[in-house]
């Protein structure tokens, strides 16, 4: 009896040993390397500044972390760094809970392509968001996603990433790969992309009994903080691979995408703004959006009034914001019978959050569609109310709208534009032009007026308001001539280094410099510095501006204030007396600014703005226009 116990806990021991070095090996096969990821890697050995993307739904957004510096996402961009000790990298992770790749394919452009910062990596990473997509749909989208990025920045790197839902832990144990992580390895196949397999090498260790999936995440898909170092674990062998692989490569590679292995991937997806349908009476835009993820929303209650949207592509939907009070859409193709798309839900009864609706798929992607909208007159159980609020429409295609500004000139369309807000009442100092004589004159009696508008992002913004045309109008006589020195997040910090000072300044020959922006690091020493070394090369007036825009609230920030305190210890302070000693004249922007945004109750902040820092083309209006008030003529003359 004790020898044949002996056996069976011998063959017990060996089976145990088997089925522990097969799950080793398999968490060792997780890791599909690929090309790697060498431009990436060396860029940033180089120390080039170069983004990281994570694109991604809950997970990835760091649910389940107890912080945000506890996600998987975080402490991969700490063990990139840790890595390559030299780097400049920039941050940025787009998660949004509860959405997956289809999503993902219109948020691509927003949130992966368009942006100043080179990009470097995206990281994808949506199977557990994606195991309850059709095949063909979640292919489509990935391959979109992926085509996008190629297509706008062919040397960035893509690596997509696999997390782990508790309801994939049977088919790992059989062997097998679930149909979204499948489905993602086959475009990953195509195009070369390295992937890391997180779900195979955290199940080979629940399997395995070193531990108990509760502890590796609590509600069957959002890790705790051990999922989420779990996680960089199982990556962290593929980033040390990648950084030995980089070594002694030679240039970047410049990654072209094969044909399409999908019928119709959504390499043309785009979210546009509900500004391009067409709103009867009822819908009321640029209204504040109650989720942080939308700038502003349309919004209505009324069961009459239609929305209509006219598109060339294949796929169609809504992005909107759902809660407590919300309503049901109804909605109709081409002219086909109105049917009802359910858009409230249990989770609306708990707060706001984004929703992506699909309305329409597979449709001919030549033909021209139209697609109305409508609130559903009953209102869903257990909502409180009906409202609908829509940011974006979702279109693999192109919006086709009637551009409202088309013939006409710069000034005609910025007039348009400024006609659609509330006035700007800004009333300027009265003692202002103490130190701008010469371009005064220059103004009102007539010739030309050179200005070289030097900063940041947000006073290539200001420039863009295209406030010349109204000094012009102002001005008649004067012909204003308007030159952009401008760096994305820049200051004279950067500036005043290196006789930058000539190319950006002096070179130009202007006749009034214009320094702004909201980059300057409150260094009003190197702005001085700057003011200086353009002095002591060339006659100029100079005009300092403090910032405007940004990530700043006036409506929410409590120490914010629309006045300028001359022994104040803040910049706009600083600057003020700054401008006094050097003798340059000063502009308060953001008292102005600020000021209209309080003021202005009837529309969103957000709907002033392109993006969390920059104004869109009606918040550069406000910008133009307290220019064009600082430098209207003064009463009596």
């Amino acid at each position: 009896m004790d020898m044949f116990l002996c056996r069976v806990l011998g063959r017990v021991v060996i089976a145990v040993a088997l089925f522990t070095a097969a799950l080793a090996a398999s968490a060792a096969e997780a890791i599909h390397a690929r090309r790697g990821l060498p431009n990436f890697c060396r860029a940033l050995a180089d120390g080039k500044q170069v983004r990281i993307v994570y694109l991604g739904g809950g997970i990835a957004q760091g649910l389940g972390a107890s912080n945000k510096s506890q996600c998987y996402a975080a402490a991969l961009t700490r063990a990139w760094r840790k890595e390559f000790p030299k780097a400049s990298l920039a941050e940025y992770i787009c998660g949004i809970a509860g959405t997956g790749s289809w999503l993902g394919a219109f948020r691509t452009t927003d949130d992966v392509t368009r942006h100043y910062i080179q990009l470097g990596l995206v990281v994808v990473e949506f199977a557990v968001e994606d195991a309850s997509e059709p095949g063909d749909r979640i292919c489509a989208s990935m391959e979109g996603i992926v085509r996008q990025i190629r297509t706008a920045h062919p040397q960035a790197e893509i690596l997509f990433l696999y997390a782990l839902a508790k309801d994939d832990l049977e088919t790992f144990q059989k062997g097998e790969l679930p149909v979204a992580i499948r489905c993602h390895e086959k475009i990953a196949e195509h195009y070369g992309i390295p992937s890391v397999n997180m779900a195979q090498s955290v199940a080979s260790r629940v399997l395995a009994g070193e531990m108990a999936f509760e502890e590796f995440c609590k509600d069957g898909v959002h890790p705790t903080d051990k999922g989420h170092a779990l996680y960089v674990d199982a990556v962290k062998p593929f980033i040390a691979e990648c950084k030995a692989s980089t070594k002694g490569t030679e240039g970047p590679a410049t990654y072209k995408p094969p044909a399409p292995l999908s019928e119709q991937p959504m390499d043309k997806a785009r979210m546009e703004s509900y500004e391009k349908a067409v709103l009867e009476t009822g819908w009321l835009g640029w209204q504040e959006s109650p989720v942080e993820r939308f700038f502003h929303v349309v919004r209505c209650d009324e069961p009459g009034p239609l929305m209509t949207l006219r598109f060339v592509g294949d796929t169609a939907g809504c992005f909107a914001a759902v809660g407590p009070d919300s309503g049901d859409i109804e909605l109709s193709l081409n002219g086909g019978a109105w049917q009802l798309k359910r858009s409230f839900d249990e989770e609306a009864k708990t707060g706001y959050r984004p929703q992506a609706l699909l309305l329409a798929e597979k449709l001919d992607p030549k033909a021209t569609h139209e697609l109305r909208l409508r609130v559903a007159a009953q209102s869903p159980e257990g909502s409180k109310g009906r409202w609908v609020r829509i940011a974006f429409f979702l279109v693999n295609g192109n919006a086709v709208y009637d551009d409202p500004y088309k013939g006409m000139t710069a000034l005609q369309r910025i007039d348009a534009i400024y006609k659609t807000m509330p006035p700007v009442t800004y009333a300027p100092p009265a003692d202002r032009w103490k130190f701008l004589p010469k371009t005064m004159k220059r103004l009102q009696e007539g010739g030309t007026l050179r200005i070289v508008m030097l900063g940041d992002s947000i006073v290539n913004d200001t420039a863009s308001s295209e406030f010349e045309h109204l000094l012009m109008r102002m001005y008649p006589r004067c012909k204003v001539e308007k030159i952009r020195s401008v760096r994305g997040s820049t200051g004279c910090w950067w500036y005043k280094e290196e006789n930058r000072v000539k190319e950006y300044v002096l070179d130009h020959k202007p006749d009034l410099l214009m320094i702004g922006g909201i980059s300057q690091r409150n260094d009003v020493e190197s702005i001085g510095e700057v003011i200086r070394q353009v002095r002591a090369a060339q006659d100029m007036e100079i005009m300092v501006m403090t910032g405007a825009f940004g990530s700043t609230d006036p409506r929410t920030d409590p120490k914010w204030t629309c006045d300028v305190d001359p022994m104040g210890d803040d910049y706009r302070s600083q600057l003020m007396r700054m401008a006094a000693k050097e003798k340059v004249e000063f502009l308060d922007m953001t008292g102005p600014w600020g000021r209209y945004i309080l003021d202005t109750k009837s529309q969103a902040l957000g709907s002033f703005k392109r993006d969390r820092v920059h104004a869109n083309d009606r918040g550069k209006q406000i910008l133009g226009r307290i220019l064009e008030r600082f430098f209207a003529p003064k009463e009596g003359r």
